[in-house]
């Protein structure tokens, strides 16, 4: 119903947001990385979904279009609502979650609070085929390592190994900041073991 909101922030909760739109305060629920993001008494556009249920109407909320995207993503997984998605977007960036998935890394999803271990996995196994791996790993790789994990991945790639598997390695190296040449061989590794 709603694409966006544009307004003042008027307040920060713990986990919402209330934001001015023309004198009309609007309680936006949203993720820990989003409340990072705002400031009080300033103009904001947040990117939003409204939940309807039986007796409430909620309106969720972020500041990016790729957290919306994985809001509403993990909102198809049989089992996860709302609740459970916005704790994986308060544990990690979307780009993370998309990484997570594609390389089937259960564990780590894991570690947000109320994900156990068979809703990470039915997470995996319901959205490995729905994310975008070239997008995830490509931002992954520019924003949190300084896009050597993409040369290491088109490195990969040329090699002949899938775009997939070669994301799976590259997830699983321990050192992301170490030089392209060691993560390669590094992955290679992995790759033979996989």
């Amino acid at each position: 119903m709603y694409e966006y909101l544009k307004g003042k922030l008027d307040s920060i909760q713990e986990d919402y947001l209330v934001v001015d739109v023309c004198g009309v305060g609007y309680k936006v629920f949203t993720s820990q990385n989003t409340i990072r993001n705002a400031v009080i008494d300033s103009n904001m556009k947040i990117f939003t979904q409204l939940i309807v249920k039986e007796d409430d109407m909620i309106i969720y909320g972020f500041d990016t279009k790729d957290e919306l995207y994985m809001f509403k993503l993990l909102n198809t997984v049989s089992g996860v609502g709302p609740k459970a998605a916005v704790s994986l977007l308060n544990h990690y960036k979307a780009q993370d979650i998309a990484l997570a998935i594609i390389s089937k890394d259960a564990v780590k999803l894991t570690k947000a609070q109320g994900i156990g271990k068979k809703t990470a996995e039915r997470i995996i196994l319901e959205l490995k085929d729905k994310i975008d791996t070239e997008s995830a790993i490509s931002v992954q790789g520019t924003d949190s390592f300084g896009g050597d994990v993409s040369h290491v991945i088109e490195a990969l790639t040329s090699l002949g190994y899938s775009y997939s598997d070669a994301a799976q390695a590259v997830s699983r190296l321990k050192n992301k900041e170490a030089p392209i040449d060691a993560m390669i061989k590094d992955a290679l590794r992995i790759l033979a073991a996989m």
